[in-house]
């Protein structure tokens, strides 16, 4: 229960709402007070007057009271469940907001089907909990209090009598209530690892059908989905309990109010009346008395899908931008590693939270392992404007060297400086502004070609106009020698190219990360392996445009083939983590065996290929 006091602040803002919609739960209650006690004047009335009894009257004030009450409880409704969905639209904005805030080692130790099932199914059941939870709670606790005192004030014998099996309801509701709260836990858990393997399979359907494991996805995707029915039927199970008890408990209380209402009755110490209007009152309680169990149930849902939700708002970033920050909106480029020492790392806490949401959760990090440095003692200084190549064997470290200019992530050991500042002192915005990174893997909107390479530069191009922005955009494309197969296109730069522009080849992703990274004329350039898809002849004349329309900024390429880095100012060679040569490429030929290693290699499958 304490994880939806995180409600409170969301629910205070809409305390007027809640206030009207109370207001309305207890007029309707109030109304239907009346009902029995109408019923009690007209069966004693043709008791004792059966000639006098205006039968029309009582009929209409029945009927008129069953009118207003209906309007009450539209609008009842209508309050309460729009402003669950106010809420429920409130935190998923919220959300979704701090997932972006998050560090980088959060996404890699989380599954995209994971959180998706958070906004979805955990935030439906919490918004369950808001509309028809709290509407039948309020409705419950009204009922039950203002019925339960109009019947002591009628008959205070009958109405102890009535709640003679009351005891035994806190008891059901406590031990049922875990009951449901663990299972629908487990349920919630399953359902994630379900959406998780869902997404994945369709991501990469590709792969499967090219090594026919249609099949075994098949029967993957069959066992989780069986296990997830099996958790179903164990909450369902707990559920269907709840119903039966609830109507036991309400069940006695009718039985007694039956045998010793009867009595009285008989006796001449109760009229039929009386008798009729307190069994109304006991049908008034036994429905709310019956709902207990639908609410507990929705209580208890809202509850476990809250906690998984506060779960993941509890991990802070770690990565963030300082308090005080240099007032420098642009970047010369000057870049200094000193001493690094970096490996994944997940922070303790982070993954306690996650595993906390996720059965499925695995730990890549290296946090157990105070050795197993990814980098080790890294120094170097680029200047501003330089070329700089960075090669070395795969899994050597390169790429994150490249990850930590940006501070995607931050080194253990050492610092970063940018233009003589440590970068942790620039706000995380400044920095990344004024570097363009374009990454092993570009990741593609399912937008337009345009909209792609404007990503995240709209405002910064507003001044321009739509002619200037376009201007740009056509330049940039052309450095990065995309513009050619663009105009090939029917609609140019206003195709749709598909989730993850599916319909570009992996040579185009490239080229168009290429040339949203230039958008912004960063003061610092990053290339990860952005050719691995380029043939070598657009590959050079790809940078040779670099070169020509790029001065002054700092261009770091990271690439397995040395022709792309052997023109370069600098070239540093990494293997294992660590640096094993700087220098440019007729001296490094001389010094690095691992670069003449690299060199020969693929002199080798250069002339291989033309001999072919």
């Amino acid at each position: 229960m304490k994880e939806l006091k995180t409600l409170l602040k969301y629910l205070k803002k809409h305390k007027s709402h809640l206030m009207v919609s109370i207001l309305y739960i207890f007029f309707t209650n109030a109304l239907a007070l009346l009902i029995p006690w109408i019923l009690k004047i007209v069966i004693d009335s043709i008791e004792n007057f059966p000639e006098s009894t205006n039968l029309l009257k009582y009929s209409l004030f029945l009927i008129g009271i069953a009118a207003v009450q209906g309007v009450f409880r539209f609008y009842m409704r209508k309050i309460l469940v729009g402003t669950s969905r106010e809420i429920e639209y409130s935190i998923r904005t919220d959300f979704f907001s701090h997932l972006q805030k998050l560090d980088s080692s959060f996404f890699t130790n989380t599954r995209t089907g994971s959180i998706m099932a958070l906004m979805t199914n955990d935030l439906e059941a919490v918004r369950n909990f808001l509309g028809p939870g709290l509407l039948n709670l309020f409705n419950t606790i009204f009922v039950f209090v203002t019925t339960l005192t109009v019947m002591f004030l009628i008959n205070v014998k009958l109405s102890l009598y009535s709640l003679i099996a009351f005891p035994i309801l806190p008891l059901l509701v406590n031990k049922l209530g875990n009951m449901l709260h663990q299972r629908f836990k487990k349920s919630q858990e399953q359902y994630a690892v379900l959406s998780a393997k869902t997404q994945e399979s369709i991501a990469g359907i590709k792969v499967i059908k090219s090594f026919t494991q249609e099949e075994n996805e098949k029967s993957t995707f069959s066992q989780l989905n069986m296990e997830y029915l099996k958790r179903n039927l164990s909450l369902a199970r707990v559920r269907g309990a709840f119903w039966p008890s609830m109507i036991f408990v309400g069940g006695i209380g009718t039985l007694v109010v039956l045998l010793v209402g009867g009595r009285q009755v008989i006796n001449g110490t109760l009229t039929i009346g009386q008798f009729v209007q307190f069994s109304a009152y006991i049908g008034s309680i036994t429905w709310p008395l019956i709902s207990v169990g639908w609410v507990i149930n929705l209580v208890q849902r809202g509850s476990v899908s809250m906690g998984r939700i506060n779960n993941i708002f509890r991990i802070k970033p770690e990565v963030t931008s300082p308090k005080k920050q240099p007032h420098v909106k642009t970047l010369k480029g000057n870049i200094s590693f000193d001493h690094i020492f970096f490996r994944y790392e997940l922070n303790k806490n982070t993954a306690r939270l996650i595993k906390a949401n996720f059965i499925d959760f695995k730990d890549t990090s290296f946090i157990d392992d105070k050795n197993n440095w990814i980098l080790k003692d890294i120094s170097f200084y680029i200047e501003a404007g330089m070329q700089v190549g960075i090669v070395g064997f795969t899994g050597s470290g390169k790429s994150t060297i490249a990850n930590l200019i940006p501070r995607l992530y931050d080194p253990q050991k050492g610092e970063i400086l940018i233009d003589g500042l440590n970068i942790k002192s620039y706000s995380l915005e400044v920095l990344r502004l004024n570097i363009g990174y374009v990454s092993q893997e570009p990741f593609l909107f399912s937008k337009s070609i345009k909209e792609n390479i404007l990503f995240g530069k709209e405002e910064y191009l507003s001044n321009l106009g739509e002619i200037g922005t376009m201007r740009e955009i056509i330049e940039v494309s052309k450095i990065s020698h995309l513009h050619e197969d663009v105009m090939q296109f029917p609609k140019r730069y206003e195709t749709l190219i598909g989730e993850r522009g599916v319909t570009l080849s992996g040579g185009q992703k490239q080229r168009l990360a290429i040339a949203r990274a230039l958008l912004s004329h960063p003061g610092i350039l990053i290339l990860d392996d952005a050719f691995s898809s380029v043939d070598t002849n657009t590959e050079e004349l790809i940078l040779e445009d670099l070169k020509k329309n790029i001065t002054g900024i700092t261009t770091i390429i990271i690439s397995h083939r040395i022709s792309t880095i052997k023109n370069s100012d600098l070239i540093i060679v990494i293997d294992d983590g660590k640096i094993n040569a700087i220098g440019k490429h007729v001296e490094l030929l001389r010094k690095s065996g691992i670069y003449q290693s690299l060199y020969h290699k693929q002199q080798l499958s250069e002339e291989l290929e033309e001999e072919v």
